[in-house]
Formats: C-alpha cells, structure tokens, sequence
C-alpha cells in the first residue's frame, strides 16, 4: 500500500523525502511520515505507489549465530547492493533487539533490508561498528513486527 520501513535516524531530518524502487527510473516523493519510534530506530513513510511486500518474517525457527543473511542497502549512494554474510550474534543495545551480521555494509546501508535464504525480512540494517570489520547491526524482525505490524503484510 506504499508503506516504506526505513531508520527513523534516516528520516528524522526530513521533511520531503525521495524513494527510489527497484527496476523505476521514477523517484517518489513524499513528506508522509506516517509512525516513528526514535528508541527502536525505525520508521514509517508513505508513497503514493503500491509497492511488492517484502515478507516480514514469522520466525517459526529463531534465527541462530552461523545462519545466512544478505544485506541489501545503498552504501556510499549504491543504490540497491547486495552482500551476504551470516548471523554472529545477538545483542541488546540500550534494550533494544539487535541482531549482529557480517554482510559488508557501509555508510548508507541504514534503513536497508536484511534477508534470510528465502528472501523474508528479518531485520533493519541500522548500524555497525567503525572500529571493527564487519561488526553490523539490524533492528530484529520481532521488534519491526511489534513496531510495523499494522502497516506490514506479515
């Protein structure tokens, strides 16, 4: 229905935003922020374009350290590369959910999707850390659930 998930650090500057979507030259613009939550890093816009989902997902198996994942972003103004790495860990950072992933990520990776092997969400690519190599995090798809779930196909 248009719903666009991103970082709430991402849009939290914003006033007109530009989506760009797979395989369109068009950019979509919009200022609807429909929902944010600073704590969690997520958020919530609207365009006026219907969009294919990606499937959240439901986790009938947790996620476990040594799974795929592929991160899908645009690092440094890449617009929608792909690298694929695997689970590492699982963190609590300020009590948020995080999941820990090695898939190469840049600055400019923020409010991309992470994937498992079937290509369902299971995370919100939200950060990393400089001093290390490939030490990044995603928002986990529990909280994107407990957050988007109303907005989302889930």
């Amino acid at each position: 229905d248009g719903y666009i998930l991103t970082n709430f650090h991402v849009a939290r500057d914003g006033i007109y935003y530009g989506i760009q979507i797979e395989e369109e030259q068009n950019i979509f613009y919009t200022n609807e922020l429909i929902k944010y939550n600073q704590y969690h890093d997520l958020a919530v816009l609207k365009i006026d374009r219907m969009c294919r989902p990606i499937p959240v997902s439901r986790g009938p198996k947790k996620l476990v350290r040594g799974q795929k994942a592929a991160a899908i972003g645009r690092p440094l103004g890449r617009f929608n590369s792909f690298s694929d790495g695997l689970i590492s860990g699982f963190r609590k950072m300020e009590d948020v959910s995080m999941i820990q992933f090695t898939a190469p990520t840049s600055h400019g990776s923020s409010g991309g999707a992470l994937l498992d092997t079937c290509g369902r969400l299971i995370g919100i690519i939200t950060g990393g850390f400089d001093g290390g190599q490939n030490l990044n995090l995603a928002v986990d798809y529990e909280t994107i659930q407990m957050f988007a779930g109303g907005f989302l196909r889930l």
